[in-house]
């Protein structure tokens, strides 16, 4: 964690600080953590679009070191950054029983140049991380001990993602059903410690997202309000949806569908290609964050399209995650392009296969507690198929991948440390 911490402090302070790589998304976010404090009596409906976690992480920053304090903002994402290592480092501690294998998996990631260069942008990846790491590590704890403690760090931690991305609440359904199929994998569980751990920090986060809601649009709805819009995306293979509305004019573009439809140019024997339903650029009457006008343009999509074209934009969204982009916002940044191309590649050879392999062998009973990491993995292949796929949403992730291709090589290493020895004997 320490090392982490100086590398990142040295990346944000230095090297990559926040506040000068403030467009796009970074923008929006900090521009909603300012706003947020200015005019906080203000109903901005458009603040109800993105999971409202980050510009909230943002502002508590703000509030107490200044808005345009860089060098605080700077040292929270290092923080923060450090504090997912050294919980993914806990985790495969725990998950392998090997001091050497969490050594391992701890250096990997304090040096891990996708988690370091998100963390020098004010995104959502690097408390995500954290949370999920933390998710991971007090769910497998759960299961090993059956400890109230490790029942309500659960809840909490999961709670806490899911106001930085809802997605991570797909793995909820998933543990239940590893419980049901793997029941001596949780030890000592217990339906009146885990029911409240998990039902009062979750209840809290939906009344308080309902409220903030209904403050800035008078409706009552749920965390984020781009679930419609990005299941449009992932029905129509659209490189942008626009949207016009009398009193705002908006627009989204996701960065792994334009990096599909670039390589796809300059490789036309590529296996996956865009192939939109409705044309690249596609035009809405409305607001981004109404759900509706969504909908509606994705049952289109579909109705043109047929069953067979979504199932290969399902798989095109799976090969997103790892394959035919860069992720971004490095991928329009000299020299760090260059930098996260290197660390993908490395990842999809020496990470991905052996990542892969344990989850495969998660499904036998006597590997039940690696489904326990390896479920969140599948939640993100479910969420992915359903709406894309991007190497940046994948990233956070990328500390379960570690872990779990960690246990890969460690038990290769002694199926052969095994084989050397009775071939000696011999």
């Amino acid at each position: 964690m320490l090392l982490a911490l100086a590398v990142r402090l040295w990346w944000n302070l230095s090297v990559h600080p926040l506040l000068q790589f403030a467009y796009a998304d970074m923008g929006g976010y900090l521009e909603r953590a300012r706003t947020s404090i200015l005019f906080p009596d203000e109903p901005r409906p458009y603040f109800t679009l993105f999971p409202w976690g980050t510009h909230w992480l943002l502002s508590l920053v703000m509030r107490v070191f200044g808005r345009e304090n860089g060098t605080a903002l700077g040292a929270a994402y290092a923080v923060l950054g450090a504090l997912a290592v050294g919980y993914t480092c806990a985790l495969a501690r725990r998950f392998t029983r090997s001091r050497g294998v969490a050594l391992v998996v701890g250096a990997v990631l304090a040096v891990y140049y996708p988690w370091i260069a998100l963390g020098g942008y004010a995104l959502s990846e690097p408390p995500f991380a954290l949370f999920l790491s933390a998710t991971a590590f007090h769910g497998l704890a759960y299961a090993d001990r059956g400890r109230r403690r490790d029942a309500w760090l659960f809840g909490v931690a999961l709670a806490l993602g899911a106001i930085f991305r809802p997605q991570i609440l797909v793995a909820l359904p998933l543990y239940g059903l590893h419980w049901l199929l793997r029941r001596r994998t949780w030890h000592r569980f217990r339906l009146r410690v885990i029911a409240p751990a998990l039902v009062a920090p979750l209840a809290l986060v939906t009344v308080v997202s309902a409220a903030r809601v209904h403050f800035h649009t008078g409706a009552y709805g749920l965390i984020a309000a781009n679930g419609p819009l990005n299941f449009a995306f992932g029905r129509c293979h659209a490189t942008a949806i626009t949207s016009v509305a009398p009193d705002r004019k908006g627009g989204y573009s996701p960065p792994s569908l334009s990096g599909l439809a670039g390589y796809a140019a300059a490789h036309p024997d590529a296996l996956f290609t865009l192939d939109p339903a409705m044309g690249a650029t596609i035009n809405v009457t409305g607001h981004m964050w109404d759900a509706a006008p969504m909908y509606t343009l994705a049952a289109e999509c579909v109705h043109r399209t047929g069953a067979v074209r979504q199932v290969k934009y399902a798989a095109s969204h799976l090969a997103l995650l790892w394959f035919y982009n860069v992720a971004w916002p490095d991928v329009g940044q000299v020299p760090f392009r260059s930098y996260m191309e290197t660390a993908q590649t490395a990842h999809n050879r020496l990470v991905l296969p052996a990542a892969l392999w344990a989850m495969v062998l998660a499904f036998r009973r006597q590997r039940a507690r690696a489904m326990l990491l390896a479920l969140h993995v599948f939640g993100l292949l479910a969420v992915a198929m359903l709406y894309f796929g991007d190497p940046r949403l994948r990233a956070p992730y990328d500390g379960l991948l570690i872990t779990l291709a960690a246990s890969t090589y460690a038990s290769a290493l002694t199926a052969i440390r095994k084989r050397v020895r009775l071939t000696r004997s011999r």
